[in-house]
């Protein structure tokens, strides 16, 4: 498929559906954020439910590839996230067919409610020679175990997470394959991201070189090991792209946030959603009082490629919150101005 003719239908669909979207939102009231509250490493069918049951909107899986490209379906291995089982494997076939039948059956108590699918691809082990047929059996996986036989509205939507931007080739043969089976219409429900955290420059060069300018998302973030030692410089970079008329990125998300504290410090950020172990920790601090005229879950009216930029006004309103999460509230000036005793401090810091 020509990049010129990528763009442009990425830019038309994308325009139709903000259009849509927006005229849809305004007759419903609706002026907050669209959040994702996107469960970690769901990678067996039990735990698809359990993260749905627990507040998550979307699911994010691992998916296995074989040296040859093959895909072989849902798996992380060791190292991963704290308290968390790193072995937990499904066969792609058994995988997407639940994600369908969930998303999509009428008896599902889940239709309806999760808006988007975020598939992290492990292609590390994969040969730069096999990486576009990789992206290849992803997209005729993606058709034939996930989307084929729903109606396009229950049709759930898909993120499709590549490593680094030397792994390109793989959404090359996921745009090549939909182009040559004639299938250009499932292109609105893919997304793409790069989710290693290479430079944003890079990303953005590798998505100009793809012919890719719409349906992009940017992450960042590490373990939830190591939370607290994390810089969020690359992640404020993100956002403030995206509020941008130059950033490439749609939405913006944090990974792997799961104590409330850290919750509302990412929330502050300006994220458009969070990766996470405790769906149910994120949904209570989206629901509470401090964000819940800013923030309401995102569900399938909600189109996961429409960017919402924020303006002065919100950025300082998030700036004030974050201050909040980190313990403050009131403004400080001269004539309330305090200072807390040494020994005062020491306690508060055993605990």
């Amino acid at each position: 498929m020509p990049k010129h003719s990528i763009a442009a239908y990425f830019i038309l669909t994308n325009l139709c559906c903000t259009v849509l979207s927006q005229i849809t939102k305004a007759s419903k009231g609706h002026h907050r954020r669209p959040f994702y509250i996107i469960g970690h490493m769901v990678n067996a069918l039990e735990e698809v439910d359990d993260f749905l049951e627990k507040g998550a909107n979307a699911l994010e899986a691992d998916i296995e590839f074989a040296v040859d490209g093959t895909v072989v379906g849902t798996f992380h291995g060791a190292p991963c996230d704290c308290f968390r089982n790193c072995f937990s494997k499904e066969s792609i076939i058994d995988y997407l067919e639940h994600i369908r039948d969930t998303t999509s059956s009428p008896d599902s108590q889940f239709r309806g409610k999760m808006s988007l699918l975020f598939l992290n691809l492990h292609t590390d082990k994969v040969p730069q020679s096999a990486k576009k047929k990789a992206g290849i059996l992803l997209a005729r996986s993606l058709w034939e175990f996930l989307w084929e036989g729903v109606p396009p509205k229950e049709q759930v939507n898909v993120l499709i997470s590549i490593g680094h931007t030397k792994d390109g080739d793989v959404i090359k043969g996921i745009l090549e394959h939909l182009q040559q089976q004639g299938k250009q219409h499932l292109l609105d429900k893919i997304g793409f991201d790069f989710h290693r955290n290479d430079p944003l420059k890079r990303i953005g060069r590798m998505y100009k070189k793809l012919g890719l300018k719409q349906h992009l998302w940017q992450g960042d973030g590490r373990s939830n090991c190591v939370r607290f030692l994390v810089s969020v410089n690359r992640l404020l970079s993100a956002v403030k792209a995206r509020d941008s008329n130059k950033g490439y990125m749609d939405k913006v998300y944090h990974w792997t946030v799961d104590l409330p504290h850290y919750i509302k410090k990412s929330i502050g950020h300006g994220v458009d959603g969070i990766v996470t172990n405790r769906p149910d920790n994120v949904l209570r601090v989206v629901k509470s009082k401090s964000y819940r005229n800013k923030l309401r879950l995102a569900d399938m009216s909600d189109s996961p490629w429409t960017r919402f930029r924020r303006d002065a006004t919100e950025v300082k309103q998030d700036t004030d919150r974050e201050l909040e999460a980190l313990g403050g509230g009131e403004e400080i000036t001269s004539s309330n101005t305090s200072f807390t005793s040494p020994s005062k401090t020491s306690s508060q810091r055993k605990r």
